[in-house]
């Protein structure tokens, strides 16, 4: 009888806070168990604090899955209570409830709670999730990859919070140091600087016996590879790749400096076997007639050494986002203003940085050239 007297008592707490709120029932009920079970009825901080999840919920969601199918030993019949979890992470009754529903909602898990008790069994689909979380997890190819993008990020925010040649070993403790759920080792760590270094996307100081940098700032090429390219690395890397192929493509060629590239536009046939013949996209074909012409300038300028592989690499930067199937405007402005740096000193008959004498012909080219890039 006394079992019976509670809950009627409890499902009129729950019906007034209903009233009383407008919360739904699954809040209401939760709220008055938080209340009910607290020592001396004092009101449970889950009954009038947040959640308590402050951290990443889908990270939160897959750490609970996973621990729910250790618990549960990978059978979908077995309840498990979540209360443990959320107590090793210093989260309250309603965040576990929350994680519960997180979870259901997902169709990772059924929602086996009772009041004040928040419980899971883990679905079919549950299990096959945690399953393959754990095969990635374990994956050396996926780990290095992964590890390599995360700390080339975490590069990227050193440097935007004014932290200069920040040690490496640091990334470890952040809580992007992780992949599914597994802290990266400090030789992973290690072996993603050194690739980065080698690639030129940070640049840093090694020790005898250290693997990789052991202080690095994140270079140019690394900050483009964060902003522009979402920090992936290998897609940052393969932006310039050829192909020998044979291709058909609408409009005139021109052969431009980009590693032999060849880029077509308008509405004319052309089949041609070579390096790469690639489409200008639509709305560039100006700019592709400009970079031509300029390039054609460049050897008449007399261009310091350090000036001529600015501007290379400035003009295969263009070249190659005008023939993506979408341009990014960013990096093409960007190399605009490395090219305008260098022109217009000599356009102006300054040497100041581009050699120490500048000849007519130089000056006209340049002049030409600032011409041709002014609308862009």
């Amino acid at each position: 009888m006394g079992n019976s007297s509670m809950r009627r008592s409890r499902t009129r707490a729950i019906r007034a806070r209903m009233e009383a709120t407008g919360e739904p029932y699954s809040v209401a009920a939760r709220r008055v168990a938080a209340v009910q079970t607290s020592p001396a009825g004092e009101v449970s901080p889950a009954a009038t604090s947040p959640s308590g999840i402050t951290m990443d919920t889908a990270a939160l969601r897959d750490a609970l899955l996973d621990w729910a199918f250790d618990q549960a030993r990978g059978d979908t019949t077995n309840i498990v209570k979540v209360m443990p979890f959320a107590e090793e992470r210093q989260l309250d009754l309603d965040a576990a409830f929350t994680l519960v529903e997180v979870c259901r909602d997902a169709g990772l898990a059924r929602s086996e709670s009772t009041y004040g008790t928040p419980s899971i069994r883990l679905t079919s689909a549950g299990l096959i999730y945690v399953q393959q979380r754990r095969q990635r997890r374990d994956d050396p190819a996926l780990r290095a990859g992964a590890a390599r993008t995360l700390l080339l990020r975490w590069m990227y925010g050193q440097h935007l919070a004014g932290v200069r040649m920040p040690l490496v070993s640091r990334f470890a403790a952040g809580s992007e140091a992780h992949f599914e759920g597994s802290a990266f080792t400090e030789q992973e760590i290690g072996h993603a600087a050194d690739y980065l270094g080698k690639r030129q996307l940070i640049r840093g100081q090694g020790a005898f016996g250290a693997i990789g940098p052991i202080r690095a700032d994140i270079t140019p090429d690394g900050m483009d590879c964060v902003t522009d390219w979402n920090a992936d690395v290998p897609a940052y890397l393969r932006r310039h790749e050829t192909a020998n192929s044979t291709v058909t493509y609408n409009g005139p060629v021109f052969q431009a400096g980009v590693d032999g590239a060849q880029l077509a536009w308008n509405n004319q046939t052309v089949n041609q076997t070579h390096n790469r013949v690639e489409q200008v996209a639509h709305g560039y074909e100006e700019l592709a007639k400009a970079m031509a012409e300029v390039l054609r300038l460049v050897p008449a300028m007399n261009l310091s050494p350090e000036a001529q592989e600015d501007v290379d690499t400035a003009s295969n930067e263009i070249l190659a986002e005008i023939v993506r199937d979408e341009p990014r405007p960013g990096p093409i402005r960007r190399s605009l203003t490395i090219l305008r740096t260098w022109l217009t000193p000599i356009a102006a008959a300054s040497a100041a940085g581009v050699g120490t004498a500048v000849s007519d012909g130089a000056q006209e080219a340049a002049r030409h050239a600032i011409e041709l890039i002014l609308p862009f």
